[in-house]
């Protein structure tokens, strides 16, 4: 399959995503995530960028960036190679660290921009290492708790904490959720977005007061249906299967609403 073509910001800001080749929980060691903070901070004497957030999980890695398409490109093919030799010299192994290039996705409005923040900084919650996102070391929650950093921009620092007023109403902010799939290894998107549509069908059969979905009419499965493609949590098969609908009805909806 080809790859898709990049798709770059109007605003130079993106959410980065890489893994581990092969699922490889290559973070695991703490030395590990420490080497790879301290070569951000080389690269950033290099390259011209910002970083907004980050959380280095124990296979992969997430980055809040602003920077120009050179530059991002450049920053994160450094950061492949530099890190790569590393690993690879400690560990006493040969090839590819990272699985394929990494993978960003275009960040163009604040609200987008917050939603990327906040589901960085849950990662380690989401994956059950922490029981709150101050308590993890290894991401820019803590820095903006404390309103000093090595590693986050001081722009984009002050700048976010001033939207929020407080620094309590930064982290209220993090208990909050919405329904995006952001970029993520394909185990947490899936589960995303299983996630997703479960809540989306509670709250739908909620709405009409059932006991269940099994008292869901033709005209409210296609209107359940409307809603997962607008969200875009599955493919016009898994919403069919979902709704107990025909893929050629959920395809005719899609087409509606997608033009």
């Amino acid at each position: 399959m080809p790859r898709q073509p990049r798709v770059y910001s109007k605003t130079g800001i993106y959410h980065v995503m890489v893994r581990g080749i092969n699922k490889e929980k290559i973070f695991t060691k703490e030395i590990y995530k420490s080497r790879l903070v301290n070569l951000i901070k080389e690269i950033r004497e290099e390259v011209d960028f910002n970083l907004i957030a980050y959380c280095i999980m124990n296979n992969h890695l997430h980055l809040l960036v602003k920077a120009g398409n050179y530059e991002l490109t450049t920053f994160m093919k450094k950061l492949n190679i530099k890190f790569a030799m590393y690993y690879n010299k400690a560990e006493d192994r040969y090839g590819h660290v990272f699985q394929g290039r990494f993978r960003s996705e275009a960040v163009e409005d604040e609200k987008y921009l917050f939603g990327v923040l906040r589901y960085i900084h849950n990662n380690p919650i989401k994956a059950g290492i922490a029981h709150n996102m101050l308590d993890y070391k290894w991401s820019s929650a803590y820095d903006y708790f404390k309103r000093q950093s090595d590693l986050i921009s001081d722009v984009y620092l002050n700048k976010i904490l001033g939207l929020f007023g407080s620094t309590k109403n930064f982290i209220d902010f993090h208990y909050l959720d919405d329904r995006i799939v952001y970029i993520d290894t394909l185990e947490e998107v899936n589960e995303r977005k299983q996630s997703i549509i479960n809540n989306v069908t509670k709250d739908f059969v909620n709405k009409y007061q059932f006991t269940d979905v099994g008292q869901i009419k033709q005209h409210q499965k296609e209107e359940l249906a409307e809603e997962l493609i607008k969200l875009n949590v599955g493919t016009i098969k898994e919403i069919a299967w979902h709704c107990n609908l025909s893929t050629t009805t959920v395809s005719d909806l899609y087409k509606k609403l997608k033009g």
